[in-house]
């Protein structure tokens, strides 16, 4: 008789990698964020990658009751050990101090260092935080010297020279450069990053004469040229101004490649380059990382070491050397010369680190039961409403597309929220996605807010894109798409503050779509901000719940308008429901719908612990633009159990 092995089962919660990124229009930092999360993924299939769930983390969120939750931490690169630009210096230490109360080790991959000054508040604070204990190692892209001698004086060995970790763009994207290529990209940067940077002499006049100086040289040798950008606004219409100072304004669809909006546009567009001239770093690296041959107009000391990093220093000019012969004389020496492939060597000195921390300390991580972890509350489904149909990769919002609310439904949301406006037609204008006709909704869409003054027509409207990228909607499609979403959904549409006649038109239109073969009845809530509002919509009998507007204290004092009056009133019609700004959440106004028995949506908060803390305050619905469903409910990812025969 055979005796049964022994088995022991055990249960182990997934670890958590919180993987902390620089989120911005720059895609550059985005770039550095899709390479490294694909040599972390490259290391985790190495392992068992069941054990681990990856969460994104914006730096600048501070959202520390999630933070704390993590069971790694890893910062994704990027120039963040620096004092005197953009706020690192507050975001990293908070960040820092969170991981050290709560044990949680911490890898900061190939970042970048600009400068030390021991007399500087900022720095010291930022120099203490990198020598805590959590802090496990540190590979650096650039001025590793700085950092071990200044910074990391009692431990210099946790710092290691490491490549960007862009490098690895090809495999990251699955994109390849075009052979065929025959267009040099200039790459623009936005006019007074020389300055700002110490560089007096690069004044927005020297760059509108240097730009036009290159143009013309590139024509005189035989070669077509385009302008390109890494994403940013400020930078995109610094291109613009170059092309009217050369006259070539009418030519910008072809002269100007379109703003991209997703890092693979960016590389994808560089990709498609013979050679560049670029003043921002990563256009530099990808085009290196493609096998293209790039010139760098350096603003700042991190371009000089990317030279030096990969052999070819000759290759990124300082402002002494901004002429434009010479930068052109550059560039074709370069592309004759052509790209050594990036050595096994360089990237080994970003992968590797990468993957030690991970294998030493996420394995430590998930072997262990931890006693804290985020407690789950009822179903976030039922909670988290979709704002303007669903932000897109943490940067774009209050769009109302359909990506938007593709990425939503994706997103595992069953609440949704739509801005709806009249089209500026006098005869039969139509019901749009859009929230209102502001100058700054015009300029996502792209056109010269001077020029509607009263919002677009409907034709005008559907042939926009948002960002230059995403497309418009009207009502129509939004009613059309939502019945064929499952579930027990819930749309809410803001029609913002009407006049009478405009209300009336809106009405109007909104009972035609209510007509097209669908039960709407518990589906539709509207948004009302006045008496007047809520008295038309009754009586035209729309199925749709009225949602009465909750003004800030401030609003409310300066109109008189008292909480109980609005209780009354909601009481006397029937309203169950009211929507209110975050600005209006306090005890008072929750006490106050208590009392009156009314359920309430909040608008809007991106931070788990601001939506919990609302939550916690007796809201129903909490709008977002960039959490999701899936995402909060990722952090209770199931575990697994194990059989130890």
């Amino acid at each position: 008789m055979f005796k049964r092995p022994y088995r022991k089962r055990i249960y182990r919660k997934k670890a958590t990698i919180l993987f902390v990124q620089i989120i911005n229009r720059n895609l550059g930092d985005q770039v550095i964020a899709d390479n490294t999360e694909y040599l972390v993924r490259q290391a985790l299939s190495r392992l068992s990658s069941q054990h681990y769930v990856i969460q994104h983390y914006d730096i600048a969120s501070e959202d520390f009751e999630l933070a704390k939750q993590a069971d790694l931490m890893i910062f994704d690169g990027g120039g963040l050990v620096k004092y005197r630009q953009e706020e690192f210096h507050r975001f990293v230490p908070d960040l820092l101090e969170l991981a050290q109360q709560c044990s949680i080790p911490v890898f900061f991959n190939s970042v970048g260092v600009e400068g030390y000054d021991g007399g500087d508040a900022r720095c010291v604070r930022l120099a203490q935080a990198l020598n805590y204990d959590c802090v496990k190692g540190i590979s650096v892209r650039d001025d590793i010297e700085t950092l071990r001698r200044d910074y990391l004086p009692s431990c210099p060995g946790k710092a290691v020279p490491a490549i960007d970790p862009a490098v690895f763009t090809p495999q990251t994207y699955g994109i390849e450069k075009d052979k065929d290529a025959k267009v040099i990209g200039l790459g623009i940067v936005r006019c007074r990053i020389f300055e700002d940077y110490g560089i007096p002499e690069v004044t927005r006049e020297f760059q509108l004469e240097l730009w036009q100086g290159i143009a013309k040289k590139l024509e005189e040798l035989g070669y077509a040229w385009q302008f390109f950008v890494n994403g940013l606004r400020s930078d995109y219409d610094f291109a613009l101004e170059v092309l009217h100072f050369m006259g070539r304004e009418a030519h910008a669809d072809t002269l100007l490649a379109p703003r991209p909006v997703q890092s693979s546009q960016l590389v994808r567009t560089i990709a498609s380059y013979q050679g560049i001239i670029a003043c921002r770093m990563h256009a530099n690296i990808i085009a290196y990382a493609l096998g293209i041959a790039s010139v760098g107009l350096v603003w700042n000391e991190k371009m000089v070491f990317w030279g030096e990093r990969i052999g070819t220093p000759e290759r990124f000019l300082t402002s002494g050397q901004f002429k434009p012969s010479l930068i052109i004389q550059c560039l074709t020496d370069s592309m004759a010369q052509g790209v050594a492939p990036c050595p096994r060597a360089l990237k080994n000195s970003v992968q590797k680190p990468l993957k030690k921390f991970i294998r030493q300390y996420g394995a430590a991580a998930w072997k262990k039961n931890r006693s804290q972890h985020l407690k789950k509350p009822s179903g976030w489904s039922g909670r988290l409403v979709a704002a303007a149909l669903g932000g897109i990769s943490m940067r774009y919002s209050n769009m109302n597309t359909p990506e938007g609310l593709f990425g939503a439904l994706e997103g595992g949301f069953l609440l949704f929220e739509a801005d709806l406006r009249l089209t500026n037609e006098e005869q039969e204008p139509k019901l749009v996605c859009v929230n209102g006709w502001s100058k700054g909704t015009l300029e996502k869409l792209g056109a010269d807010p001077q020029q509607y003054p009263k919002g677009m027509d409907y034709d005008t409207f559907m042939k926009c894109r948002l960002y230059g990228s995403y497309a418009t909607m009207d009502a129509a499609q939004l009613f059309a798409r939502m019945r064929e979403v499952q579930g027990d959904w819930k749309l809410i549409l803001d029609i913002g503050k009407p006049k009478k006649e405009t209300l009336a038109q809106m009405i109007v239109q909104l009972q035609a779509l209510c007509e097209e073969g669908f039960d709407w009845n518990g589906h539709l809530l509207l948004r009302l901000q006045s008496k007047y509002d809520v008295e038309a919509v009754q009586e035209a009998a729309l199925p749709m719940q009225p949602m009465y507007y909750i003004p800030p204290r401030q609003v409310r004092e300066e109109k008189n308008l008292a909480l109980d009056a609005i209780g009354k009133f909601c009481k006397k019609r029937g309203i169950t429901w009211v929507s209110m700004p975050k600005e209006a959440l306090d005890e008072e106004v929750m006490a106050a719908l208590k009392k009156h028995k009314l359920k309430s949506c909040l608008f809007s908060y991106n931070r788990y612990t601001d939506i919990q803390m609302a939550l916690a305050m007796g809201v129903d619905w909490v709008a977002t633009s960039y959490l999701t469903v899936k995402e909060l409910e990722g952090w209770y990812e199931p575990g697994y159990t194990i059989v130890i025969r």
